[in-house]
């Protein structure tokens, strides 16, 4: 009978490294993106919701998406390879895609939900394309996937 081998330390060891390094990288996306955000509306003189109607939970609910999405493309890019860390542009691209179009739906399935009124929703979505906030987050989204290789060498220390 062949006895099972006990799982790797360094197998594990490197998921809950994964796991901490895409955690931190997507808080440090949701505070760049809040900063980005508040400079966009204060330079453009614009609110990041418009809609006076769409309640409070829209722009969080963004936000929400776009940091999930973006912590999903950041935990699958650290998965260990052989050789030299190669620069992920397709994931780069398709987190990027995913934050300028998903981010807005849910906002928008949040905005219909407190409305009630899906042609106002599809309005709404078609307006957050066009906006310079949705624009920076998925460009925030593209240049943070497109940093892994950089994020995956950083190695800490215990002091």
């Amino acid at each position: 009978m062949a006895e099972s081998r006990p799982p790797d330390p360094a197998a594990r060891g490197s998921f809950s490294r994964a796991l901490l390094v895409a955690v931190m990288v997507a808080v440090l996306y949701g505070a760049i993106l809040l900063a980005v955000d508040g400079f966009v509306s204060l330079l453009a003189d614009r609110d990041v919701i418009s809609e006076a109607d769409a309640g409070p939970l829209v722009g969080p609910v963004m936000a929400v998406a776009a940091l999930a999405i973006v912590f999903m493309a950041v935990l699958g890019g650290l998965r260990p390879t052989s050789g030299p860390p190669r620069v992920p542009v397709g994931r780069a691209l398709t987190a990027a895609i995913l934050v300028y179009a998903l981010s807005p739906l849910a906002g928008a399935i949040v905005f219909v939900l407190g409305r009630g009124n899906a042609a106002t929703a599809a309005v709404f979505y078609g307006s957050c394309l066009t906006s310079p906030f949705v624009i920076g987050a998925a460009v925030l989204a593209l240049v943070t996937v497109l940093l892994l290789p950089a994020i995956s060498l950083a190695r800490s220390r215990a002091r």
